[in-house]
């Protein structure tokens, strides 16, 4: 029976002590109310103290029934649950999934630290590890964005713990009805233009008819990919001293010259490990674009060149030299100016720009943008945009400069010194042509702000 299943896993794995406090994201799905009513049951032995966190996303009309039940559920049963609600009207125009998900997992972790609990607990389970290994496989097949769902791992000040990834969706479906345990089914899940659903309902039956014991093979290879690329990248560690490294405000630098001892896939995971170490908030580099930069360097017809990385970062090759950051501005009619909050900057064309709290918007604004910034984006560039400059549109897209004012029709004139705001390491935008997806929405820890434009 799953009951003794889960005890023995919990046995082997020693996540947590009993009396620990843990913190249990639950949806009234049948993955999370399983979950929860294991943690519920286990011997005193090996239970923890457990609080619920339940996000209400407002997006389907049964999320207050929903809300309402959990809410009966943990009385019943005597458990803290702790609910936040995410408002519609806080609820992005595009990318609603990945800001449901950035949402909730801000909640967990404020709930953490106010219970002072080291762990959060989920409900991710060996069909989400399948899922999530196919879905990688079709969009990339990079060995370091194939390793899947992590068992154990940190989150903010604690630790994430996933410990039904060893069970399969239909044996949490199972149990629940045996113990008549109730829960609710998002209707979502079944949506067909979601690769995600596909994949679970048209791909993964025909994959289990084939091997029954498919999710433990799934989870053997993500454990062992896992542990190959760790070691991939104990290995290539020893070799960054050769790049001679050296940290700039909104860039690196080093050398060139100790490369020509290595070959191409020593030199590929050289590239791979630099950017996961000085640009992990980025998304990890494509196929294409190592290739390219290998290209680059091994063309001895180019001693100087470029390529196009992620989020307007640049790969830049100057001779025995090379620089991985925003685009340098050298061009002198093209210097950065620094913005000040609530002052306006005027240009020598006559254009205007500033940035303004709510409190001291100017009266004449001729187009404005409502910005969320946190700290570290301040102090706010204005720098002339380059053609190869990229601009986040949603999590998994960007789109460069170039092909922006190809969409709008901007006329070459204007694409002629034309201006943009930046922050230490991001393009963030412009209000009379794109603002990046990182900054037009409500974000936990990010204050509000009113991007203005003037042109006399």
């Amino acid at each position: 029976m799953l009951e003794q299943a889960f005890q023995t896993h919990l046995q082997k794995e020693q996540f947590w002590q009993a009396g620990d406090k843990v913190v249990v994201a639950t949806s009234t799905g049948v993955d999370s109310m399983v979950l929860l009513w294991l943690l519920t049951h286990l011997p005193q032995k090996q239970r923890p103290q457990v609080v619920v966190a339940h996000v209400n996303h407002e997006l389907r009309a049964q999320s207050t029934a929903e809300e309402k039940y959990l809410t009966q559920f943990c009385r019943l049963h005597a458990i803290p649950l702790r609910i936040q609600h995410w408002p519609k009207a806080s609820h992005p125009e595009t990318g609603v999934e990945a800001a449901a998900r950035q949402f909730r997992y801000a909640f967990f972790d404020q709930v953490m630290r106010t219970e002072s609990a080291h762990y959060l607990v989920t409900a991710h389970h060996g069909d989400d590890q399948l899922e999530t290994l196919l879905m990688k496989l079709v969009r990339s097949g990079e060995l370091h964005e194939m390793r899947g769902i992590r068992q154990v791992r940190p989150f903010k000040t604690g630790t994430l713990i996933r410990p039904l990834l060893p069970f399969s969706k239909q044996q949490l479906r199972d149990y629940a009805d045996q113990i008549g345990l109730r829960y609710y089914e998002d209707q979502t899940n079944q949506e067909q233009t979601v690769l995600r659903n596909r994949m679970r309902h048209a791909v993964v039956p025909l994959l289990k008819r084939e091997n029954p014991h498919l999710i433990q093979n799934a989870n053997r290879f993500s454990q062992s990919l896992t542990q190959l690329v760790a070691h991939q990248d104990d290995l290539t560690a020893a070799l960054l001293p050769l790049l001679a490294i050296k940290k700039q405000p909104a860039a690196i630098e080093g050398r060139l010259d100790q490369l020509d001892g290595l070959n191409q896939t020593q030199q590929r995971a050289l590239w791979q490990l630099v950017w996961q170490r000085y640009f992990k908030t980025l998304p990890a580099l494509k196929a294409a674009q190592l290739m390219q930069v290998q290209q680059l360097l091994a063309n001895p017809q180019k001693p100087q060149g470029q390529v196009a990385l992620n989020n307007g970062i640049i790969f830049e090759k100057q001779y025995r030299c090379f620089r991985i950051g925003v685009h340098q501005i050298v061009d002198s009619s093209s210097k950065t100016r620094t913005l000040t909050i609530n002052e306006w900057l005027r240009l020598k064309n006559g254009e205007q720009v500033g940035v303004f709290d709510i409190d001291h918007l100017p009266n004449q604004v001729q187009r404005q943008q409502v910005v969320w910034l946190a700290p570290e984006d301040w102090p706010l560039q204005l720098r002339v945009l380059q053609a190869t400059d990229q601009i986040m549109l949603d999590k998994a897209h960007h789109k460069t400069i170039q092909r922006l004012w190809i969409d709008t029709k901007t006329p070459q004139a204007k694409r002629q010194n034309a201006w943009a705001v930046w922050t230490p390491n991001q393009l963030l935008g412009r209000p009379d042509l794109r603002i990046s997806t990182l900054f037009n929405h409500e974000q936990t820890g990010k204050i509000r702000y009113i991007l203005c434009y003037l042109d006399d």
